[in-house]
């Protein structure tokens, strides 16, 4: 019964789950006002250095994403929100290394993004929600898959991390890498983070020196993002460009 709770849970979060970051957003402000020191004054190298850590972090999410998503076969990994869909298995590439690197990309992310409001009890608590979340959509998913492929998921599951990478378990990928796939998937994300990370550090300004002031890096990063968000968009709308190709397996 308690398993059955989690996947009912998981059956919810899945259709939810692209609102997330929505429901810590509120909680991440909360933090940059509780926190009242601003370092930026008195130690501006550290306070850029600690930034970008923060910012890196949450690349390593989306790079492990796009990675992920650019060896996935086709109808194997999608942003479907109302039902499972799974028409192959990946078990090879970074599906090797762990079982749902899009989650382990997805908690990095919001962990740069948490430790970017300097509150470490924010970051930690917004890392275990994630994680508490994510274990009951993997149950789900999992139950899924178990019931559609059958012996094979239960062999690559019971050698395969969920989400702890083991990048000694990677073995040579099924499908070509595709760009197009990993670009067409991930730049409304980049876009994203930068803009979040824009708003936190104009909130740390605010809270402490009550004044409406731009970090000029941050809002260079932002601009950048928008511009490349305008253009990738236009391609994806408009132009075959992302269409994917025809797949070609590895030899």
């Amino acid at each position: 019964m308690l398993i059955r709770e989690l996947e009912r849970q998981g059956e919810w979060l899945f259709r939810r789950r692209s609102f997330v970051p929505l429901v810590l957003l509120p909680f991440a402000v909360l933090a940059v006002a509780l926190h009242r020191q601003h370092f930026a004054m008195q130690y501006p190298l550290a306070e850029r250095i600690f930034e970008f850590v923060c910012f890196g972090v949450s690349l390593s999410g989306l790079t492990i994403r796009a990675w992920a998503i650019g060896y996935a076969k086709p109808g194997s990994s999608g942003r479907n929100t109302q039902q499972q869909v799974a028409d192959h298995l990946n078990t090879t590439g970074p599906y090797a290394v762990c079982r749902h690197p899009l989650y382990l990309g997805n908690t990095l992310i919001m962990a740069g993004v948490a430790l970017f409001t300097k509150s470490l009890m924010f970051a930690a608590l917004a890392v275990l929600a994630y994680l508490l979340i994510y274990e009951r959509i993997i149950a789900t998913e999992e139950r899924f898959l178990d019931g559609k492929f059958g012996e094979p998921f239960r062999v690559w599951a019971a050698s395969t991390s969920a989400l702890l990478p083991r990048f000694g378990r990677w073995t040579k990928p099924d499908w070509r890498f595709s760009w197009r796939a990993a670009v067409k998937g991930e730049f409304y994300g980049f876009t994203a983070v930068v803009t979040v990370l824009l708003i936190l550090r104009t909130l740390d300004v605010w809270f402490v020196e009550r004044t409406l002031r731009f970090d000029r890096f941050w809002l260079a990063l932002f601009a950048a993002a928008l511009v490349l968000f305008v253009i990738l968009r236009f391609l994806r709308k408009h132009t075959r460009i992302f269409e994917p190709k025809q797949e070609i397996a590895m030899d």
